[in-house]
């Protein structure tokens, strides 16, 4: 008899229902305590332990000590873009994706927050993310390259410095695309997409709704965003 195919075990993993609620909470990019996951999902200490130990076994998620706690986040990117692609499947309906049913969900009163800005494993989503990206190309700000990553301009560097100042710009691949899972349009993923979403939620510019993965503009979040970093872009929702 062969051995059980890798796919099938990665599978078995994602497919009970505690496990994919902790894989989904974990798409938000931050690191949580089996507590706090165990919370979520709704579980005791005992069980969500047993299933992290299996995320972990399985190279979905990973364990960071600190102290006498255990932070737990997704293994990596490719993770969080293997589950935005399952929900992105798990959206079709009788195996077509029907865009005016997909629609229709995600202008649900519930759902419009989420579509409007979220993270998506550390990175700016939802219909913010996508015009965010749209600027900074426009702009000129962000240059494509050949390898298929972007570069950030002169121009960026200097219009975006006070987001992230030259001495902490990630190095490599700093940014890449990610097809939006509601908005089926690209926006940005990377280290450096990663760094400007906490940097806009450390000054105050956005904010997070809850324990989900929404985010919020603040006030002085439109002004800079809209007026300042974006300028003439619409943006949905601001």
């Amino acid at each position: 008899m062969s051995a059980e195919p890798r796919l099938a075990r990665i599978a078995a993993a994602i497919a009970d229902p505690t496990r994919a609620r902790t894989l989904a909470r974990l798409l938000d990019g931050r690191l949580h305590t089996a507590g706090e996951l165990a919370t979520h999902a709704g579980v005791g200490a005992a069980t969500m332990s047993a299933h992290l130990k299996l995320l972990v076994d399985e190279g979905l998620a990973r364990v960071r000590p600190q102290g006498r706690h255990r932070y737990f986040g997704l293994a990596d990117g490719d993770v969080a873009h293997a589950l935005e692609a399952l929900l992105r499947v798990a959206d079709r309906r009788d195996g077509i994706d029907e865009p005016a049913a997909d629609l229709k969900r995600w202008q649900k009163p519930e759902m419009r927050g989420l579509r409007h800005a979220r993270s998506c494993y550390g990175h700016l989503a939802g219909e913010l993310g996508v015009q965010w990206r749209e600027a900074l190309l426009a702009k000129g700000w962000v240059t494509a390259a050949a390898d298929g990553r972007y570069d950030l301009s002169e121009a960026g560097r200097d219009a975006l410095k006070e987001l992230m100042p030259e001495g902490e710009l990630p190095k490599g691949r700093v940014l890449y695309d990610c097809v939006d899972w509601s908005e089926r349009r690209d926006h940005f993923a990377g280290p450096l997409a990663v760094a400007w979403l906490e940097a806009m939620v450390d000054k105050g510019w956005l904010k997070r709704v809850g324990d989900s993965r929404e985010l919020k503009p603040t006030p002085p979040g439109r002004l800079v965003l809209v007026e300042g970093l974006m300028g003439d872009v619409p943006i949905p929702g601001c």
